[in-house]
């Protein structure tokens, strides 16, 4: 992966710390959320090939989300996993939610491919734990995608041990926010989440630091990611109010792993370890 490096200074160098994150963040995360306004719930259409959703609150009503595995909702809040009655985090959990609006994403008869970008904000909560798990991930899929069992701890809801490292069976891709280092993660001296692109495996292509750890255990990211048609590059931002972000990217073909028609949701686990996977607001678009 490549990042820009210049040692002449930039605009965002010499911004504000609060600044810089409102131009890489709020404010392309705005320009997607102003849509809602038009519906809380349908998709807005602006043409056949073009689709627009945006949750700033999720809601049991809402016909658009199925919810699989543990996944809730509750208090505007989609949790991914469970808690139980005292409110703590619970072994094996592992749930799914998925929009039920069908994405075109590329067309078979010229090859065109869709730009799409995503927004979401989050929170993983540790509940003070030093050592917590396993992650959540937003991913793109087959409409008719099958969801593994035996799928909880690392494999995040999305792979299983007889799976998870076999492009050739799996039409996914996902972006993990991973809490845990398994033995396929990236290597690192110390226990370090971080976030990482998966293309057909759970290990990633591409991976970087995810600063969760030294953050609140509450507190609430901010995820926008961008797949861009002719460059072929999926790029993902994640930031905090403090400034603290990190961004991936990966260059990879979409024609080559997923079919003409997707659907996007997420998916997260506990194994032995546990944490909370909670998200707030969600936005996304595609144009072909």
């Amino acid at each position: 992966m490549a990042f820009l490096n210049s040692s002449k200074p930039n605009l965002l160098q010499s911004l504000s710390p609060l600044s810089t994150l409102l131009i890489k963040f709020l404010i392309p995360f705005l320009l997607l959320q102003h849509h809602i306004v038009k519906s809380q719930f349908s998709p807005a259409l602006a043409n056949d090939e073009s689709i627009f959703f945006g949750i700033s609150l999720f809601s049991k009503e809402d016909p658009n989300i199925i919810l699989l595995g543990n996944a809730s909702i509750s208090g505007g809040v989609l949790r991914l996993t469970n808690n139980d009655q005292f409110g703590q985090p619970v072994t094996h959990s592992v749930g799914r939610a998925v929009h039920l609006t069908p994405i075109h994403l590329w067309n078979r008869h010229n090859g065109d491919l869709a730009d799409f970008g995503a927004a979401f904000s989050f929170v993983v909560n540790s509940k003070g734990s030093t050592l917590h798990g396993d992650g959540f991930a937003f991913f793109l899929a087959p409409a008719d995608f099958h969801f593994p069992k035996n799928s909880s701890g690392g494999y995040l809801g999305l792979f299983n041990p007889d799976n998870a490292f076999d492009p050739f069976r799996n039409q996914v891709v996902a972006i993990e926010f991973d809490s845990f280092t398994n033995e396929w993660d990236p290597s690192s001296p110390v226990q370090v989440p971080h976030i990482g692109i998966d293309v057909g495996s759970v290990k990633s292509v591409a991976a970087v630091p995810w600063p969760s750890e030294l953050e609140s255990p509450s507190a609430i990211a901010h995820a926008s990611l961008n797949y861009n048609s002719e460059s072929k590059r999926l790029s993902v931002f994640v930031g905090y109010p403090d400034n603290r972000n990190a961004t991936v990217s990966a260059l990879v073909d979409l024609r080559n792993i997923l079919p003409e028609w997707i659907r996007v949701g997420f998916s997260a686990s506990t194994g032995e370890l546990v944490e909370t996977h909670d998200i707030l607001s969600w936005s996304f678009e595609a144009t072909l």
